[in-house]
C-alpha cells in the first residue's frame, strides 16, 4: 500500500506538465504540417504567370494584324469621284448646307453597269473647274457648266475597269432622256434633277467614225469657201 501512492503523485505531475492544446482546435497531421512549411505565405502555391507574359517576342511579332480595308484609286484624292459600280449616290459630306445645289449623275454605260458620279462646287474646285453661274441664294451653280466641260471631268476621272478610253472629250457621247447633249449647251438646258440622280447615257465614238465626221467638216468649209469666192467674182455693179 505504501508503494502505490507515491506512483500516483508521479502520474499527476507528468499529466500537469503536458501542453494541452486549446478547445475548439483540430490537430494537423504530419502531410499538413510539412505543406505548411514547404508553401510560402505571401501568395497561392500554383502561381502560373499569365498567357501575356509567357508569349515570347517572337511569337507576338508572328501574330496576325488587322488588315486595313482597300482604298479605291478613283477616290483616294477624295470621295466625290466617280464611285464604283452600282454603288448608291454618295451621301452629303457631314457639315454641308442642304442649300448647296449638287448635280447628281448615274452614268450608265453600254454594259449596264452604272456608276454614281456628284458634281458640287467643292468637287469643281478641287479640279479648277469655273462655275459661270450662282443661284438665287448666292451659292455656285453647278448645273452651269457646260457638257463639254463635263465630258473634261469624265475623262479626267476615267475608271480602269472601262475600255476604250478616248482620246479626247469630243469622242464621248452623252445622252439624257433621249437627247444627245451637246457639248455648248450648259446641263441646265435638259432640265438635270436637283433632288434625284439623273441617269446619263455613255457611251464612246470609234475613232473611224471620228475621222469621217472631221472628214465632211473640211469638205463642207472648203464647198462654202469655194462658193463665196465664186459669187465674188461674178457680181456686178451697175451705176
Amino acid at each position: 500500500m505504501a508503494d502505490s501512492s507515491p506512483a500516483s503523485g508521479d502520474n499527476q505531475t507528468s499529466t500537469e506538465n503536458t501542453v494541452q492544446p486549446p478547445s475548439g482546435s483540430v490537430p494537423m497531421s504530419d502531410t499538413e504540417l510539412e505543406t505548411a512549411k514547404v508553401q510560402p505565405h505571401d501568395g497561392p502555391a500554383n502561381d502560373e504567370p499569365t498567357a501575356q507574359s509567357r508569349a515570347t517576342p517572337a511569337e507576338t511579332e508572328m501574330a496576325p494584324k488587322a488588315t486595313p480595308p482597300p482604298v479605291d484609286k478613283q477616290t483616294e484624292g477624295g470621295s466625290l469621284s466617280i464611285e464604283a459600280s452600282n454603288l448608291p449616290p454618295p451621301a452629303l459630306p457631314p457639315g454641308s448646307s442642304p442649300e448647296l445645289p449638287v448635280c447628281s449623275i448615274t452614268l450608265l454605260l453600254p454594259t449596264g453597269a452604272r456608276h454614281p458620279y456628284r458634281l458640287d462646287e467643292k468637287y469643281l474646285a478641287k479640279r479648277n473647274v469655273d462655275i459661270p453661274d450662282v443661284t438665287e441664294s448666292g451659292a455656285k451653280d453647278p448645273f452651269s457648266i457646260s457638257v463639254y466641260k463635263l465630258k473634261e471631268l469624265i475623262l479626267r476621272e476615267w475608271r480602269e475597269e472601262w475600255d476604250g478610253k478616248p482620246a479626247s472629250p469630243s469622242s464621248i457621247r452623252l445622252i439624257h432622256f433621249g437627247k444627245l447633249l451637246d457639248d455648248k449647251e450648259q446641263l441646265k438646258k435638259y432640265q438635270f434633277s436637283m433632288d434625284n440622280p439623273n441617269v446619263v447615257h455613255m457611251s464612246v465614238r470609234p475613232a473611224e467614225m471620228m475621222e469621217e465626221e472631221e472628214a465632211g467638216k473640211g469638205k463642207t468649209s472648203t464647198r462654202d469657201g469655194r462658193r463665196n469666192r465664186e459669187g465674188g467674182s461674178g457680181c456686178c455693179v451697175i451705176l
